[in-house]
């Protein structure tokens, strides 16, 4: 991307991130634990920020913040170490003073639940179809052609049907 000069280079990053940010702060969510979102989320940041002027407009620049978001995500899985398992994303966040989660609530537990029990690939898809990008937008972020993306999507609300809805 070029831009006339570090304040241009800066408002442009501001749009990006205020336009994205739903999006990168829901990747936080699905690849760290609560204690290490923040840490996460100032990772991508600094990613995105350091790789903007890389940007060459191929592509639209949501497509380009997932493809940064997921891999630094990927990336700060791997060097902490650590993998995530359904019951331990939620022991953190569990507390009995607190009130029996709402339907929307349970909702969210659920299909955090979920995207932890998948390898990277599948969770990066299924998280990028639940932001309604298409497939040949995933595509693009994913690296996969759109027919295995469309495969991987069914495949996986299969899943999620037999294991959350009894079907």
């Amino acid at each position: 991307m070029n831009v006339a000069g570090p304040d241009e280079k800066k408002r442009w990053f501001e749009e990006i991130v205020a336009a994205n940010e739903r999006r990168i702060l829901a990747i936080s969510r699905s690849y760290a634990p609560a204690g290490e979102r923040e840490d996460l989320c100032q990772e991508i940041l600094l990613q995105m920020w350091k790789g903007l002027e890389g940007f060459q407009g191929r592509s639209a620049p949501s497509t380009w913040v997932y493809r940064v978001a997921l891999n630094t995500a990927i990336t700060f899985r791997r060097k902490n170490g650590r993998r995530i398992t359904a019951s331990g994303s939620f022991e953190e966040e569990s507390n009995a003073d607190f009130p029996a989660p709402s339907s929307a609530e349970q909702q969210v537990l659920i299909l955090d639940d979920f995207l932890a029990s998948l390898g990277k690939i599948d969770r990066a898809v299924f998280l990028l179809y639940l932001e309604d990008l298409t497939y040949a937008e995933i595509s693009e972020v994913t690296g996969l052609t759109e027919s295995h993306v469309g495969v991987r999507i069914n495949r996986l609300k299969k899943v999620f049907v037999r294991r959350y809805c009894g079907g």
